[in-house]
C-alpha cells in the first residue's frame, strides 16, 4: 500500500521558447529587486508595458505564468512572489502582451503580495474570496 506524499504535481514543460523567455525574465526580475531600487523597476515596468502589442487573455497570461513556475524550480536564488510576479509580467511583455503587475496588501492578517491579472482576473494564483488583497499599484 503507498501513501499519498505532499509533493507538488510535476507540471507539463513549456515550450522550448516560452522556457528561454521565463528563465531570462526570472533572471531580469530577479536582478532588479535585489540591486535596483524601485523607481527603476516601476519605471522599466512602464515602459515594458508601453512597448506591447495587445493585452494577454487569460489563457496567454495562465502560459507564461507556467512556463515561469517551471524555470523557478531550477532558479538558484530567491523567487518570492515580486520576483515572480515581476518574472510573469516580463514574459508577457517579451512576448508583446500586457499583463497587469499588481503590488497590494489585506488585513486580518496583515500581508502583502504581488501578482499578475489578465482580464482584470489574477492568474495562477489561489481563490481567496474571503480576504482579497487590495491593489496598492498597478501596472
Amino acid at each position: 500500500m503507498s501513501i499519498p506524499m505532499a509533493v507538488p504535481a510535476r507540471t507539463a514543460r513549456p515550450p522550448l521558447s516560452d522556457r528561454f523567455v521565463a528563465i531570462a525574465a526570472l533572471a531580469l526580475a530577479t536582478t532588479l529587486v535585489q540591486v535596483a531600487p524601485l523607481r527603476v523597476t516601476l519605471a522599466l515596468a512602464h515602459t515594458a508595458k508601453r512597448c506591447t502589442r495587445r493585452p494577454a487573455t487569460a489563457a496567454e497570461a495562465g502560459r507564461v505564468v507556467a512556463a515561469r513556475d517551471w524555470a523557478s524550480q531550477f532558479f538558484p536564488s530567491r523567487a518570492a512572489c515580486l520576483e515572480m510576479s515581476l518574472a510573469a509580467f516580463m514574459a508577457s511583455a517579451l512576448h508583446g502582451k500586457a499583463v497587469d503587475w499588481c503590488i497590494g496588501c489585506r488585513f486580518d492578517p496583515c500581508e502583502s503580495h504581488a501578482w499578475v491579472e489578465a482580464d482584470t482576473q489574477p492568474v495562477g494564483e489561489p481563490n481567496t474570496p474571503d480576504r482579497p488583497f487590495h491593489v496598492t499599484l498597478r501596472i
